[in-house]
């Protein structure tokens, strides 16, 4: 399960769940390995660090949750170990 996560944890949910369909169809008898699946999600050029989130898809609860975790975001940019993880969490939802 590390290996999985060590390999795949830089592309978005997107790119994951299309390149798992993708293998599931054009190898359907065959478990994928996690390079079968990072070489199909880097085909679809959407890791998480060039995707960004869109509030205007996101329901009126959505964007009340989104507000609380956009608070505790930029609380995280005071504690060293959880800075990068903060500033990863804004950038994506462009905020400051």
């Amino acid at each position: 399960m590390t290996d999985w996560i060590n390999a795949l944890n830089c592309f978005s949910e997107n790119a994951l769940s299309m390149a798992c369909d993708t293998y599931l169809r054009n190898q359907p008898r065959r478990r994928p390995t996690p390079g079968d699946i990072r070489a199909l999600a880097g085909n679809t050029n959407q890791t998480v660090g060039n995707q960004r989130g869109d509030r205007n898809r996101l329901s009126r609860d959505e964007l009340i949750i989104l507000e609380g975790v956009l608070e505790t975001a930029r609380r995280w940019l005071n504690i060293p170990s959880l800075r990068a993880h903060g500033e990863k969490s804004l950038a994506f939802w462009d905020s400051k």
